[in-house]
């Protein structure tokens, strides 16, 4: 058996020599967290679970790439709940010695897994048709790969069901192991293996002993049934159409209307449905959802046609692999995991928000909400998250110290669905929300108890509470008394209107909140001094996360000073909703009463965390996108990107921190590192997209006008290898002077991506990046 690790995103074995090992693996703290997770339903959770493989000896260590079958080989068995699980394991024991059994452990759900010896000479797949029979469990067709691993659970009595010491004992050696493999690769090329056809099919609950098509006459008795289109389709592929005629965009209408029946269908094969749907499942849901089609020749000549040239062993689009968990259930499916960890991996270009990854607290509230309003609600919750976490500290790129202040604008049109977002940030809230209206009410009362004394008692004195939700309006005497009643705590306020702030912060004393949530990114101190004694005065270290809706025209109006150009801009996380003009209704699910727990034992938990926390791999991920970004600004002589891309990448790790500290590991995932990064592009795209023209124009109020010019090809990459400074001119285009376009080539060549090839009159320069 292999303990399976990353290392630089690649997976690595690691052999287990005894029991005790073997024990204190599975029984660590981390995996023990890990599996109370999972059990309540985090993904990610489960995914972080101790990994095994018992297929292969990998004896260089690595995963990738395995071929050396050792003699023993993993099998699993779903279950439906955890009493079909206890009697299907009472079953497995009666029948160990038959079925070769060396363990026998509970998986994150209800299933089983299993560890059996191999039959030399017989492929993983031919061995485990042969289990399915002899104990009649449903298996998966697609999980007999040498690389298979399992997520393993603790061993406990109640986890770890059965464990034989030969298990630590591997009876074949490499130089066997090698034969081996070659063996049974030439028995799969020369269709050797004893197993029924369908076998050979994809089918994640495929039950052999049902199966008689061409089945070979040693394996166990199996019982008769007809291999001919059902009476009655499947009710799972029933569901599997109608996810794909969705997927598709047609109706019901569109199955049955004559002159389109043919093409709905064909779109409904061609995305995907042939890959999940055997042909005569096919056919007979065809019959059931499109009853007169299906009695032409077209509709059979069209399924025929199409399914024979479909790629059974192509693999599985995301999508794809998400309508099949959805029809079919979850059923602690490994293997589907590491196929969607590998489509990750290797599609680093395409940075998108994946829900189901994000860590419990997180999680419940973006899935609950419409797929494009996901990445809104994300944003909208992000400080209120942050707001509890505030006596962590963070240690930057630049190795300063931070805190998590965060504040976001979640933009739209009138009526463009901001409320969709609303149900999460109270969610989230509520703690804070009835905390701070506890104290409220304590403070009105010794209010009112002053207010009702006699005239010759002494005034109570008023205690400083520590009041921490605002509203946003909230004035700059009461925001300092505030600050006073909860040091070291963060504030917060939820506004559903920036119009409100803006009639409430146009004058006088009122334009001075705009600086304090400059200094609120940062930590940094404010105050004032009155000689009044009606007013607060003093000095205090300002911090405060905010959550503010609006539209176009009052983001705008907000903006069009200078708060673009002074900074506080690139302070804030900017979201926009979708467009939703001539758009249809879309569907809010509300937050369960789970869902609503998790997330406020998040919030619980946040508020629980103290002291410094390390992020090494964040802090070098984010390090390099800034750097990169960088080089892209330069290329292209873009103020605009320069400016935004620093604070878009300290808003990114912030939020990425925050994913860490719910995601209780102990050291920063690759999920982790990856939302830090697609935040980091999301916030620097709505910046530059929103703020972009804004800062432009308010930095050139005393600067000669220039032409922005916008390219998919910037100027950089548009100069020949050597190029002179007519050349540059070319790529840049009209509207710049001679001494602009000198100053961009001076830049270039201080910052060493270009060199000087030749001087004199006709000066040449040279790449050195290309």
């Amino acid at each position: 058996m292999r303990r399976i690790f990353i290392v630089n995103g690649k997976k690595m074995a690691q052999p287990i020599n005894s029991k005790e090992e073997y024990f204190n693996l599975r029984n660590s703290q981390q995996n023990r967290l890990h599996l109370a997770h999972a059990r309540q339903g985090d993904e990610q959770a489960k995914k972080q679970l101790l990994q095994m493989a018992y297929n292969d000896l990998m004896p260089d260590g690595k995963v990738e790439g395995a071929c050396h079958p050792s003699s023993m080989f993993a099998y699993d068995i779903d279950c439906e709940s955890l009493v079909e699980s206890n009697r299907i394991a009472k079953k497995l024991l009666e029948m160990k010695s038959e079925i070769g059994l060396l363990e026998m452990s509970r998986s994150a759900r209800y299933g089983l897994h299993l560890v059996l010896r191999r039959e030399k000479g017989k492929t993983i797949l031919e061995n485990q048709v042969r289990v399915s029979i002899l104990t009649q469990t449903e298996m998966d067709n697609g999980a007999h790969d040498l690389g298979r691993v399992m997520f393993t659970t603790t061993a406990d009595a109640e986890e770890l069901l059965y464990l034989d010491d030969a298990i630590f004992d591997e009876t074949m050696t490499i130089e066997e192991s090698e034969q081996e493999y070659k063996t049974l690769k030439e028995r799969e090329k020369l269709g050797l293996e004893e197993v029924p056809a369908g076998a050979k099919k994809a089918n994640k609950h495929y039950r052999p002993w049902e199966d008689t098509t061409n089945a070979p006459a040693n394996l166990p008795a199996m019982e008769v049934t007809i291999n001919d289109v059902p009476a009655k389709p499947d009710m799972r592929y029933l569901k599997v159409f109608d996810l794909f005629m969705e997927e598709a965009g047609l109706t019901e209408r569109s199955l049955q209307t004559e002159g389109v029946r043919h093409n709905s269908l064909l779109s409904i094969l061609s995305i995907g449905a042939s890959r999940l749907i055997s042909k005569a499942q096919m056919i007979a849901v065809v019959r059931h959802r499109m009853p007169e089609y299906a009695k032409e020749d077209d509709c059979q000549k069209l399924i025929d046609d199409f399914y024979k040239k479909t790629d059974p062993n192509a693999a599985l689009t995301k999508r794809q692999r998400e309508i099949l968990a959805e029809a079919f259930g979850d059923n602690d499916d490994e293997e589907a995991i590491e196929a969607e960890e590998a489509q990750e991996t290797n599609d680093k270009h395409r940075r998108k928000l994946i829900a189901k990854l994000l860590p419990s607290g997180l999680r419940e509230p973006v899935m609950a909400a419409p797929k494009e309003m996901q990445m809104n609600v994300l944003c909208a919750i992000m400080p209120i998250a942050a707001a509890y976490a505030d006596q962590v500290e963070v240690m930057y790129a630049d190795e300063k110290k931070q805190y998590l202040g965060l504040m976001s604008i979640i933009v739209a049109r009138q009526a463009g669905g901001k409320s969709g977002c609303k149900e999460a940030v109270e969610c989230w809230m509520k703690i804070l929300k009835d905390e701070s209206d506890a104290y409220r009410r304590q403070e009105d009362e010794i209010k009112q108890q002053n207010k009702c004394r006699k005239a010759n008692e002494r005034a109570q004195e008023m205690p400083k509470l520590p009041i921490r939700k605002l509203p946003i309006t909230v004035s700059n005497s009461t925001l300092l008394k505030r600050f006073k009643g909860a040091p070291g705590h963060c504030l917060y306020s939820f506004c559903e209107e920036l119009d409100t702030l803006l009639k409430t912060n146009s004058a006088g004393n009122w334009s001075a909140k705009y600086d304090i949530y400059r200094y609120s990114f940062d930590r940094a101190e404010w105050g004032q001094d009155y000689n009044s004694d009606q007013a607060e005065s003093g000095d205090v270290q300002v911090i405060y996360n905010w959550t503010i809706f609006g539209t176009y025209g009052s983001f705008n109006k907000c903006f069009q000073r200078d708060n673009a150009e002074n900074g506080l801009g690139g302070r804030v996380l900017i979201s926009e909703l979708p467009d939703t003009r001539f758009a249809k209704m879309p569907k809010y699910r509300p937050l369960t009463d789970e869902e609503q727990e998790a997330i406020q034992q998040a919030a619980r938990r946040l508020s629980e965390l103290k002291g410094y926390v390390d992020t090494p791999r964040l802090r070098k991920a984010i390090s390099k996108w800034v750097e990169e970004k960088r080089i892209l600004a330069l290329k292209n002589n873009d103020e605009v990107m320069d400016n935004f891309r620093r604070r878009a990448a300290v808003i990114a790790f912030r939020c990425a921190v925050v994913f860490h500290l719910l995601s209780g590991e102990e050291h920063e995932s690759k999920a982790c590192v990856d939302f830090m990064l697609m935040m980091a592009d999301y916030c620097l795209d709505t910046q530059m997209r929103m703020l972009g023209n804004m800062i432009e124009s308010q930095q050139a109020q005393n600067a000669p006008a220039e032409v922005r010019t916008i390219s998919d090809k910037n100027t950089y990459d548009k100069l020949p290898k050597e190029f002179t400074y007519a050349d540059v001119k070319d790529a840049k285009g009209p509207g710049y002077s001679d001494s602009t376009l000198r100053s961009y080539v001076k830049r270039w060549k201080e910052h060493g991506i270009i060199e000087e090839a030749s001087s004199g009159r006709n000066k040449t320069f040279r790449k050195k990046i290309a």
